[in-house]
């Protein structure tokens, strides 16, 4: 049987796709091969074990892997609900269900939808980096991206608040118009020298969620600074570390003291491997395991927390509460089915 991890295969602009990828790999033996998330597809004809951790998706028509391939997900946030809308990816995620899911929105849109879910977080906590230096130094990091550029003025607050100075570091890719093994293997080793250098920063700010998880992760203090706290994809990191926006920001007079939930965080990774590590030896959903009772009798209630959650999402529409925003999310065709 083959192995194999998911990276971002299509607008390839983000770093942190292939962190993800990089993530569940260290779970995988060492001969798993990187696949194109955008053709899961097209993997091949022979039996095959997938970790589909990550973003969903750009691409609706190339979803979901061929029959050969026995997908475990984990750590799924859904962009956009026209994707599970669609009767074949429902019906694949049930199959492979239960689904863990990276934020809460993701989660309340497949418990939504009937398909057995469960908040997992994100197995970019789990990063490690064998054999590292890890003496700390007095670099002070900031990561963005070019889908988060760092305002001008906010550049200019933090060079008040740092008067030392500190390091840019841009979570833009390399190779991104080169053949899709050319880009994972060009971007795996510029990512590992990543976080061997957040591994020894004295402190990492950011606004990339795939910069403060590993770190999290690693426990290097890191502070996520993001123009919209309230985006649903912050969730994961509510509850492990502060996140301050542009606005709060400019009024400070010092940098805040940046704390770790390690307790919260310590918890999450240990689920995350737990379940990685077992669906990775059975080769399977580690829920679908029948030896493993307590896994088994979880299944049973995620399911039917998501058969209430469904029922109660089509009741409201049927009676009129808050009928456009489910039609919206949900579509009418699954509503009235």
């Amino acid at each position: 049987m083959k192995f194999y991890y998911q990276i971002e295969g299509l607008k390839r602009n983000n770093l942190g796709d292939v962190i993800q990828g990089i993530a569940a790999k260290q779970f995988l033996p060492n001969s798993s091969i990187p696949v194109n998330r955008e053709e899961l597809n097209s993997i091949g004809n022979e039996p095959g074990f997938l970790i589909g951790n990550g973003w969903f998706q750009h691409e609706f028509d190339n979803f979901p892997p061929p029959e050969n391939i026995t997908p475990f997900y984990i750590s799924v946030h859904i962009a956009k609900s026209d994707f599970i809308k669609l009767n074949r990816v429902r019906d694949h995620f049930k199959k492979n269900a239960p689904i863990g899911c990276r934020d809460k929105k993701t989660l309340w849109l497949m418990r939504g939808f009937g398909i057995p879910a469960y908040y997992s977080s994100c197995l970019t906590l789990t990063i490690k980096r064998e054999n590292i230096n890890n003496k700390p130094n007095s670099e002070i990091i900031w990561v963005d991206n070019i889908d988060h550029p760092i305002p001008a003025k906010i550049e200019f607050k933090l060079n008040e608040l740092i008067p030392n100075g500190f390091v840019k570091i841009s979570h833009d890719t390399l190779s991104r118009f080169s053949t899709f093994d050319s880009y994972v293997s060009n971007n795996k080793i510029i990512v590992n020298d990543f976080i061997e250098r957040y591994n020894q920063a004295q402190l990492v700010l950011t606004t990339k969620i795939h910069c403060a998880l590993p770190c999290i992760g690693m426990g290097v203090p890191v502070i996520l600074i993001h123009p919209n706290p309230n985006d649903p994809r912050l969730s994961v990191l509510n509850k492990l570390i502060k996140i301050i926006s542009y606005e709060e920001l400019l009024l400070f007079k010092e940098l805040p003291k940046a704390i770790i939930n390690k307790k919260a965080a310590n918890k999450y990774i240990s689920k995350l491997t737990y379940l990685t590590t077992l669906a990775v030896n059975s080769k399977q959903n580690p829920f679908l395991n029948n030896t493993n009772l307590r896994l088994q009798w979880q299944f049973l209630i995620y399911r039917f927390i998501s058969l209430i959650t469904s029922f109660g999402i089509k009741t409201s529409y049927k009676i009129g509460i808050f009928k456009q925003t489910i039609e919206r999310v949900f579509g009418k065709e699954y509503l009235i089915e």
